[in-house]
Formats: structure tokens, sequence, C-alpha cells
């Protein structure tokens, strides 16, 4: 018997060069207008971020930085409860995080959504 993975929701930060980042958000889009993901441009939050962080780091270096809410944890941010009512409380709920620039779009949107 064969069980497929349950995804309740997560917070994927993905950082990488800017035309990366745009086609995984094209591939999201249609997701997006559903209500099955959020997706969000935090580069500025960290390119000015005193942080010494992989996210600052990439961001300090020119790539973007976007997060990316799925599941259960966009009804969470849409409703503000608390802890998901800042950007600093959503990132504290972070997941994983990818740089993508070696990856396939496909391979980072399925990581995405099968965590």
């Amino acid at each position: 018997m064969s069980v497929n993975g349950v995804s309740f929701g997560s917070v994927v930060a993905v950082s990488g060069k800017h035309s990366k980042i745009n086609k995984i958000n094209n591939r999201l889009r249609p997701q997006a207008k559903m209500g099955n993901v959020i997706m969000k441009d935090v580069t500025d939050h960290y390119r000015h971020a005193s942080s010494s962080g992989l996210m600052a780091q990439s961001a300090q270096q020119g790539n973007k930085v976007e997060i990316y809410i799925t599941g259960k944890d966009v009804e969470k941010v849409k409703t503000r409860q608390s802890g998901w009512d800042t950007l600093d409380g959503i990132l504290s709920n972070l997941s994983f995080y990818l740089h993508v620039d070696k990856m396939s779009v496909s391979a980072v949107v399925d990581k995405i959504f099968k965590v």
C-alpha cells in the first residue's frame, strides 16, 4: 500500500537570479489565483538586513528572495492569526530554504508543494 505525503502547509524561501524566480512565479500564478499559494517578494527585507544568513547573503549579492506560503498556512496569513500577521512572524515559520539557480523550475515547484 502506498501513501502519498500530506502537506498541511509550509513557508518556503527561495532565492536565485531574478529571471529564475520570475519563471517560478509565472508557473505558480494560477495556484495563487486559486488561493493555494501566497507569493511574497522579501528581497528588500534581506538586502538591508544586518543578518549574515543565507537569504541575506543572497539578496546582498543581487539575487531575488521570494517566499511561498502553501496549504493551511495560506489561511493563517489571510486571517492574520497570531504569529502570522507580520512578515517577521511568517518568516519565523519558515519550513526550508532553496537556492534555485541550479534547479529546474519544475523541481522547485514540486518541492514547494511537497513539504
